[in-house]
């Protein structure tokens, strides 16, 4: 059996000294400490001292221009177009007539029922004598009676057809572009034209359901498109009287009767100026923390951070207005958010605007 080298004998030996010393001799570790994830020092954050504030109640929002009328006209009844007495984009008054169908057959229906009606009425005039004198019957009068009655209704019906043979403009406004031609048939369902009142015209937008005690009629509105960016007024003159459940606004529609152009169906830009709040207490929008039962802000007391359930109302750029939960004073913390829970000891570095 060959001998062992003395060098390795001494390198093992070296080797169980230096082991010993991390197993007999190593720092002991608070496990207790380490199991709870405790930090050794304080979490350095920065904070808001809460101040009640005066706040304007300015609503931005999207809208777009309508028209308080607008209409695809059609005809009432069928037939063939005689003749067209409108010229596309032009402005017709109420009442305008604005295309004649055919109306031959009617008028022709009509001068019979005339004709049909002078005969009874001259019979009816003759049995009226001859019931003075008991020449004829009760009965014999009241059926002459209710046959020309019958023939003015005839005359009524065919006069009310011949009537929507005249299409005529129901209201004031700007004629779009044509449909149809002279001589060409229409029926019941062919448009014939657009018509569209252009002034006075309305600006219709939502606004979220929290501004509902501030939303009234009358207050002006401004707004602007992207091809004019003067600020046009409007006023509010009727506002929905529900709540949209999918997206949680109302709905307003604002009268405008400026000398500005707008096209119905164009996007616009809304602003609205709801009042000013006294008193409101404003904070960081990062300050605020979604939970599944609502929202919540840490409060550092004493060097301890606590937690705050809150109520939130309106929203600016960089604010968020808080209606409950916190008062004037309290110091809410704007930093370190992911890194503090309940009872971590806070290091309070800088105030924040």
């Amino acid at each position: 059996m060959k001998k062992i080298p003395t060098w390795i004998i001494i390198v093992v030996a070296i080797a169980l000294v230096v082991a010993s010393k991390f197993i007999f001799f190593a720092p002991k570790v608070d496990a207790a400490a380490a199991a709870k994830g405790k930090p050794k020092g304080p979490s350095a954050v920065n904070y808001y001292v809460v101040k009640a504030t005066a706040f304007n109640n300015d609503v931005f929002a999207t809208g777009k221009i309508g028209a308080l009328n607008q209409i695809d006209i059609l005809p009432e009844v069928g037939g063939k177009v005689m003749a067209i007495y409108f010229k596309e984009g032009e402005t017709v008054n109420k009442g305008s007539l604005l295309v004649k169908l055919n109306d031959a057959d009617l008028q022709a229906q009509l001068l019979k029922s005339k004709t049909q009606i002078a005969l009874s009425e001259q019979k009816l005039e003759r049995l009226k004598k001859l019931i003075a004198i008991n020449g004829i019957s009760k009965e014999e009068f009241d059926i002459q009676e209710n046959e020309l009655n019958a023939l003015k209704a005839d005359q009524a019906y065919i006069s009310a057809q011949l009537a929507k043979t005249n299409i005529v403009a129901p209201f004031t406004g700007v004629i779009g572009l044509k449909n149809i031609s002279e001589g060409s048939f229409v029926n019941m369902t062919t448009p014939i034209v657009s018509l569209v009142q252009t002034k006075p015209l309305y600006v219709e937008f939502s606004v979220p359901e929290k501004y509902s005690n501030l939303f009234n009629k009358g207050i002006a509105v401004k707004f602007s498109n992207d091809n004019s960016k003067e600020l046009q007024t409007a006023t509010i003159y009727a506002i929905e009287p529900r709540v949209d459940e999918m997206t949680k606004t109302i709905k307003a529609r604002a009268s405008y009767n400026g000398n500005e152009h707008f096209y119905p169906g164009s996007f616009v830009k809304v602003f609205a100026n709801l009042g000013e709040t006294q008193n409101a207490l404003m904070i960081p929008t990062q300050c605020v923390i979604p939970t599944l039962k609502g929202q919540k802000v840490f409060i550092a007391k004493n060097g301890i951070a606590t937690e705050a359930m809150v109520t939130i109302g309106v929203r600016t750029d960089d604010k968020i207005q808080i209606i409950d939960g916190i008062s004037a004073g309290d110091t809410v913390i704007t930093t370190g958010l992911l890194s503090i829970k309940k009872d971590t000891e806070l290091k309070l570095l800088k105030s924040v605007n």
